[in-house]
């Protein structure tokens, strides 16, 4: 059997319409946030694009070598489980809720697991930006993508979930992780009704702050229910007052392509800068946050 399918018609569907989609979104987030910046750049924008560009390099064709044709193959193998028999007995409609949900909870929950110390290694390299952009939601380790095979392929694959849901969602996965990595200054007033519901860029900036407790909040994709229910949810962050990264690399110059590459290698390092500092919040400045209800 074929755990990898790469030519499924499925695949070739989703190249043929999420990649031309998920391409014009990219061209246009690129424009609003050139246009709307919401954080001032503390970086170089052509420095920061060439290094995130190169690191997309190889992981984004190892999403769609590995990743994707395993959210199909893998759903071959366990389709003969008992849980994945009972969920193609329920009507389409609430099978599809439960589907996107549960997909949803699972991206959520591999986030979260990505800040455990074993996979913080490989997670790193994308919080060690040294500001965020649409470019820094390509910067993922290609390790990464193979790291998530067996949760995000496998574990959906076992509950039942159908391949055409799997990468209907991930269309959708990455859409919303290109919009929330966005530099866009969305109105205040708009963006305050989406965030109780959504993941908007406003509430993952705090997600990359360096300041640890904020880093370890907002860990949805799609929708901010599992951060309420896991009281992860933080909206009292002004964007102005977030410094963008990891203390412990804050060293533009130490993060080359062949450095970022091999840091899952390196040992871990404490949250905290070079000279043992450790950022902190300043209470005034949060006071003011922006969508504290």
């Amino acid at each position: 059997m074929n755990l990898f399918p790469v030519n499924h018609p499925l695949l070739k569907r989703f190249d043929r319409w999420a990649g031309p989609a998920l391409a014009a979104l990219a061209v246009g987030l690129l424009l609003l946030e050139t246009t709307r910046p919401l954080r001032r750049r503390t970086r170089p924008r052509a420095e920061r694009w060439r290094r995130n560009v190169l690191l997309a390099a190889p992981s984004l064709p190892a999403m769609r070598l590995t990743l994707l044709p395993a959210m199909v193959g893998l759903t071959r193998l366990a389709a003969p489980r008992r849980v994945a028999q009972l969920a193609a007995r329920l009507p389409q409609a609430p099978r599809l809720v439960l589907e996107v949900l549960l997909l949803d909870y699972l991206a959520y929950t591999w986030h979260r697991l990505l800040h455990s110390p074993a996979l913080w290694r490989l997670h790193r390299v994308h919080h060690s930006d040294l500001d965020m952009d649409l470019t820094t939601g390509w910067r993922f380790h290609f390790g990464e993508m193979l790291a998530s095979i067996p949760y995000r392929a496998g574990l959906p694959a076992l509950l039942g979930v159908r391949p055409a849901t799997a990468l209907g969602y991930e269309a959708v996965f990455e859409a919303f992780t290109a919009f929330q990595h966005a530099n866009w200054r969305l109105p205040i007033a708009l963006e305050r009704r989406l965030a109780p519901w959504l993941m908007t860029p406003r509430l993952h900036g705090v997600h990359h702050s360096m300041v640890e407790h904020e880093t370890h909040s907002n860990f949805g994709v799609v929708l901010m229910a599992w951060d309420w229910l896991h009281r992860t949810r933080r909206l009292d962050v002004p964007q102005q007052t977030i410094t963008i990264g990891v203390p412990a690399y804050p060293d533009p110059a130490a993060q080359t392509v062949a450095q970022l590459l091999v840091l899952p290698l390196a040992p871990s390092r404490p949250w905290a800068r070079p000279d043992g500092s450790v950022p902190a919040p300043d209470p005034a400045l949060r006071a003011l946050g922006e969508l504290a209800e």
